[in-house]
C-alpha cells in the first residue's frame, strides 16, 4: 500500500508537469519571434498563498523572482523542476518548467522494480537523476530506502514501482533526493546510492557537500 506521502508527491509532480505547456505556450505565442537563449537547470520553485509561482533557487544557488503569471499551483508549496529560464537580474522568465519527483523515504514499502539510468550526480542539496523506465502511459511511484547506516556513511537505494503498467517504450523521469532525507547523514558523509536496472544493479558513490 502506498503511503499519503508518496501519493502527495505524485500529485504535486503531475501538476507540475501539466504546467509545462502552459508555461511554454504563454511566452512563446508570438511565432516570429526569436526564440531566446534560454538557460536550463534544476531549481526548488516556490508558490505563494495564492497558488501562483513566485521565485525558484537554482541548484547553483541563485534565486529569481519569477515574472510570468502562473497560477493554479497548490499554496505555499515547494516544487522540485527544471527550470527553462532567460535571467533579467534578480528576475527571470520561465520558458520550460518540467516537474521532477521528490524522493521520500519509501524503507517500510520498499520495492525495486528495474529501470534504466542515465546519470546520477551530486548538487548542493540534492542527488539528482536522468532515468528511463519502460512504460506502457501507467504511473510508476519512485523513492528511496535506506539500506544500511555506518558512521560516515549511508547506503540507499531507488524505490521504483511499476504499479502494474507494461514495459512497452522507455521515457525520461528526473528526481531528486534530498540529503537531509538520509538519516543522520552529515556534511563530508558518504552516500552509495543502489539503482536496480535491466542489466543489474548499478552503484553510485557520492560525499555530500
Amino acid at each position: 500500500m502506498r503511503t499519503d506521502r508518496t501519493t502527495k508527491t505524485c500529485l504535486d509532480t503531475l501538476l507540475l508537469s501539466a504546467f509545462a505547456l502552459l508555461a511554454l505556450w504563454s511566452c512563446s505565442s508570438d511565432e516570429d519571434e526569436r526564440y531566446p537563449n534560454v538557460i536550463t537547470e534544476f531549481s526548488d520553485v516556490r508558490s505563494d498563498k495564492d497558488g501562483r509561482l513566485i521565485d525558484f533557487t537554482t541548484d547553483g544557488g541563485a534565486t529569481f523572482r519569477i515574472q510570468n503569471e502562473l497560477t493554479g499551483y497548490i499554496p505555499n508549496r515547494l516544487y522540485r523542476a527544471i527550470c527553462g529560464y532567460v535571467p533579467q537580474g534578480d528576475q527571470a522568465t520561465l520558458y520550460e518548467l518540467q516537474g521532477v519527483w521528490i524522493l521520500r523515504d519509501s524503507t517500510a514499502i520498499a520495492r525495486h522494480d528495474p529501470t534504466n539510468v542515465l546519470s546520477v550526480w551530486s548538487a548542493t542539496r540534492y542527488l539528482n537523476m536522468q532515468l528511463s523506465p519502460m512504460t506502457h502511459g501507467g504511473q510508476h511511484y519512485w523513492g528511496f530506502a535506506t539500506d544500511s547506516l555506518r558512521p560516515g556513511h549511508a547506503y540507499v537505494s531507488l524505490y521504483h514501482n511499476q504499479n502494474g503498467d507494461d514495459a512497452a517504450y522507455s521515457q525520461t523521469v528526473y528526481a531528486s533526493l534530498p540529503f537531509d532525507s538520509i538519516p543522520g547523514l552529515q556534511p563530508d558523509d558518504s552516500v552509495s546510492l543502489s539503482v536496480h536496472t535491466f542489466q543489474g544493479i548499478r552503484t553510485f558513490q557520492f560525499k555530500r557537500p
